[in-house]
């Protein structure tokens, strides 16, 4: 027998092991995963002279059942937190899993029932890439009214950059977008905005690729604020390809 051969556990003793662990290494890597989407944006922040920890009012627009929120109490511990999505359930969530924030219904088209100038600091992960063009421009004009003077805003897209990244790693995510031709001759084509609905029943959300030029002119001029940078594929998000991270600011 080798010497490698005695450093090797018995299989069966392997395969014991990853069943009594398995629980606890999903949680972890989720927790990585969901950490590391965070540091993605907290970096950012920081190249502004912002930060999550320095946040005194913040909002997730699209928390979900917070994935993400839940880390933010430990982030900004100085920050009244507040999330909305439009599932009702996915907020019942939230209200259990952190009961020290403050999470509410939204409805699919604005407006919010949130004050004016009630947020140093909002952001939303993936919810920009499933919105038609007339919602998502609301939105944009909805959320700055919430932005406090001086106050971030961070939106992540998906873009010309997440095609070319999916049709390379993961082709078959491609499919709901109904692409007539390959990706490189719909790039060249310069299409500002697809938007594909999911369900007719709920045709206000569904898929959605923008061009960097467009946002470039279009989101400062909805929005009424400045927009400070674009970061093109700052997330990875396989097999979602990438995501683009946009952050504009309220002029004080």
């Amino acid at each position: 027998m080798l010497a490698l051969d005695l450093l090797r556990p018995p299989v069966r003793r392997v395969k014991t092991w990853v069943r009594r662990h398995n629980g606890g290494l999903a949680a972890d890597l989720e927790r990585r995963y969901n950490l590391n989407q965070l540091q993605r944006f907290e970096a950012v922040l920081n190249r502004h002279g912002r930060s999550f920890q320095t946040s005194s009012a913040l909002c997730e627009f699209g928390c979900g059942e917070g994935r993400l929120t839940q880390y933010l109490f430990e982030l900004s511990p100085l920050a009244s937190i507040f999330g909305c999505d439009v599932r009702r359930e996915a907020v019942e969530v939230c209200r259990r899993k952190v009961p020290q924030g403050r999470f509410t219904v939204n409805h699919a088209t604005p407006p919010m029932d949130v004050e004016d100038a009630a947020f140093d600091l909002l952001y939303s992960y993936s919810v920009f890439t499933h919105l038609s063009e007339s919602n998502h421009k609301a939105w944009l004009g909805e959320l700055a009214r919430t932005l406090k003077p001086g106050g971030l805003m961070l939106h992540t897209v998906h873009s010309y950059e997440y095609l070319r990244r999916t049709a390379r790693f993961s082709p078959e995510s491609l499919l709901k977008y109904q692409l007539k031709e390959p990706v490189e001759a719909f790039i060249r084509a310069g299409r500002d905005y697809l938007y594909v609905v999911d369900d007719p029943a709920t045709p206000e959300y569904g898929s959605t690729v923008i061009r960097k030029e467009y946002i470039l002119e279009v989101w400062p001029r909805e929005s009424g604020l400045e927009l400070v940078e674009y970061v093109e594929g700052a997330i990875e998000a396989y097999p979602e390809g990438c995501q683009d991270l946009v952050v504009l600011r309220k002029r004080p």
